[in-house]
């Protein structure tokens, strides 16, 4: 127990996070290595709470000055072990000491690197994302495109046969026309001048009739009008005071 309470600080509290119910943090399925699975949230949440601080580049310090070694994950996932540190045997902490100065400064320089590698290779793989959603965006543009020039085509060709049907038409009827104009320039003049003369005749012979037949309506109403009056029964009726109706 002597030696649990000379363990550092820094060894204990990781201990505790290990053990604790949180997924930011966690060991390995032997235990014998630890793997950090949410950088972000450790930052944030895990290390204000044992440590004071957010500081990721700190923790990692911390860890590279107690000899633990950074290892390669396949998940992508940073990683970390120690000889002395493992799941379930706490009695262990205090054989880790803290590494003296050179071999400190040498671990935080290939730590550092390797860090700078890692945001290197996280950022690398956030453009070539962003650059695939780009080039997916520009390929669907362009067969918009190609779809709209298509349907510009298709409405050109329609116009121009639209065009056509209309100059069609209008040659025909000015074909015709033409025939007609010729056909009336064809007949006799005196047969053209008779045949006016006779619709002219026609024409006002039916205006006396129509007026004939108007006068002959008012006529009638006229007529109607008179005949429709009658004297009123005045039987019954008293007469005012001061009136005697003359006798015939």
């Amino acid at each position: 127990m002597e030696d649990i309470k000379q363990v550092p600080s820094f060894l204990m509290k990781l201990y505790e996070i290990l053990e604790s119910e949180q997924a930011a943090i966690c060991w390995n399925k032997e235990g014998t290595t630890f793997q950090i699975q949410d950088p972000a949230y450790l930052t944030d949440q895990i290390l204000p709470q044992y440590f004071k601080h957010r500081n990721y580049q700190s923790f990692l310090r911390q860890l590279n000055m107690y000899g633990f070694k950074k290892l390669k994950n396949k998940q992508g996932k940073s990683e970390f072990q120690h000889q002395q540190f493992r799941k379930g045997v706490k009695n262990n902490l205090p054989k880790i000491k803290r590494r003296n100065q050179e071999d400190i400064k040498q671990s935080l320089e290939t730590l550092t690197k390797e860090f700078q590698s890692e945001s290197y290779l996280n950022e690398h793989e956030k453009m070539r994302k962003q650059l695939m959603q780009i080039q997916s965006d520009q390929q669907r543009l362009l067969q918009e495109i190609r779809f709209q020039m298509d349907r510009n085509k298709k409405l050109c060709r329609d116009t121009l046969d639209i065009t056509d049907k209309i100059n069609q038409i209008k040659n025909y009827s000015i074909s015709k026309l033409n025939k007609l104009i010729v056909i009336i320039q064809k007949l006799p003049q005196d047969a053209q001048i008779s045949k006016m003369a006779i619709l002219k005749d026609k024409i006002l012979r039916k205006l006396e009739t129509i007026e004939i037949e108007n006068q002959a309506k008012d006529l009638s109403f006229d007529k109607q009008d008179s005949n429709s009056y009658y004297e009123p029964n005045l039987t019954g009726v008293k007469s005012p005071a001061g009136y005697s109706p003359k006798t015939k």
